[in-house]
């Protein structure tokens, strides 16, 4: 039987110290590579790679570790690295590009969208809207029932058909939250997925790789398992550091499923702090305040985001993801113009602490202009 794997590891907004950076404390991009490799060997981890990102793209990227205990293939800047739920913020752009488009609103409803692909609908779910779902705030299950899970990993139709099974059967139950609450889910991002593809009329997958990712040039990207579609890929590993190869049903993939290259995902995150467009996105390009802009409450969540307050950045977006097999985390201060990302290839408290310090050192370097 599968194990469950939770597909986010929803970021803890008190990391990363909102203390100011005072120059003592700054350190080079030569340093920063040293800085690397201590902080990866101090918490016995793999895999360890940050950059630093500007709309320009990557200013400094730097690695350290091997792709897999037990073995000497030394990781690299260009392995595919599992995104977790950071892919949630990709699965927000591609509805933002769709509202450009007007395929689809921000208000659309779910009945709307997916009411004659699920004639058993629960009445909770009819007025729930896109925008709510991406926000979290929609009442979806914080976790699906066993039952489904087992059936989302059994599943051997395409991912389009998977998911779409999977949808109905969470809106043929009553909503599982308080609608309009916070309560962070996979779920509801499955239901924004399967409402993207009514809108399109094309998979999710396909249609994130020709919207959204194609147009920002990123060509080295897959779902799921990363060495199942690039064999010298690094593998995943649990907190005891065992290599495994284990994810996320296909049905959840717009919540968390996405892989590629920390300096591919810098594409996507210089797109996010004002660089210009390509054309394929210049309407998108027009959404990202509406996608960036804070709940009105706690934990004031932006679309795909989680958003706090730093001395060092000002108002910054955030999200971190897991699989258990993998961590990674992205800071973006779209105020100061730059942001920082961090990925493990290995799940667990001692990848969080690992990724969060080193996110701190990228800070530093930044805050010196190196």
């Amino acid at each position: 039987m599968h194990m469950l794997l939770i597909a986010v590891i929803m970021v803890l907004v008190s990391s990363i110290s909102g203390s100011p950076i005072s120059p003592q404390t700054t350190i080079t991009p030569q340093e920063l590579s040293a800085s690397v490799a201590e902080i990866r060997a101090r918490y016995k981890i793999p895999g360890l790679v940050v950059a630093i990102v500007t709309k320009n793209g990557v200013e400094s990227i730097a690695v350290d570790g091997i792709r897999q205990q037990g073995k000497s293939d030394l990781i690299t800047a260009t392995d595919r690295m599992h995104l977790g739920s950071c892919t949630k913020a990709f699965t927000a752009t591609l509805c933002a590009v769709l509202v450009a488009d007007g395929k689809i609103k921000w208000k659309s409803t779910v009945e709307e969208l997916l009411g004659s692909d699920v004639p058993g609908m629960h009445a909770d779910w009819k007025s729930v809207t896109l925008e709510e779902l991406l926000r979290h705030r929609s009442g979806a299950p914080s976790a699906p029932s066993p039952e489904e899970w087992k059936e989302a990993f059994s599943c051997a139709d395409s991912a389009k058909q998977c998911r779409a099974v999977f949808v109905r059967g969470i809106l043929s139950r009553a909503a599982a939250q308080v609608r309009g609450a916070f309560a962070y889910s996979n779920q509801g991002y499955a239901i924004a997925g399967r409402m993207i593809e009514i809108a399109s009329g094309k998979d999710f997958e396909s249609l994130l790789a020709e919207r959204v990712l194609v147009p920002l040039t990123i060509k080295d990207f897959g779902f799921g398992i990363p060495t199942k579609s690039n064999a010298n890929a690094p593998s995943g590993h649990a907190a005891d550091a065992t290599p495994r190869e284990m994810d996320n049903p296909n049905a959840i993939a717009p919540a968390g499923t996405l892989h590629m290259p920390v300096g591919e995902w810098a594409k996507f995150i210089a797109f996010h702090l004002g660089a210009k467009p390509p054309a394929a996105l210049v309407g998108a390009s027009a959404e990202l305040a509406h996608l960036q802009a804070r709940g009105e409450a706690e934990p004031f969540e932006a679309l795909g985001w989680m958003t706090a307050d730093r001395a060092w950045g000002g108002k910054v977006l955030t999200h971190s993801g897991s699989n258990t097999l993998w961590y990674c985390v992205a800071w973006l201060s779209p105020e100061k113009g730059f942001a920082v990302l961090a990925a493990s290839n290995q799940g667990g408290e001692a990848a969080v602490k690992a990724c969060d310090a080193v996110c701190a050192a990228a800070i530093r370097v930044f805050s010196k202009g190196g």
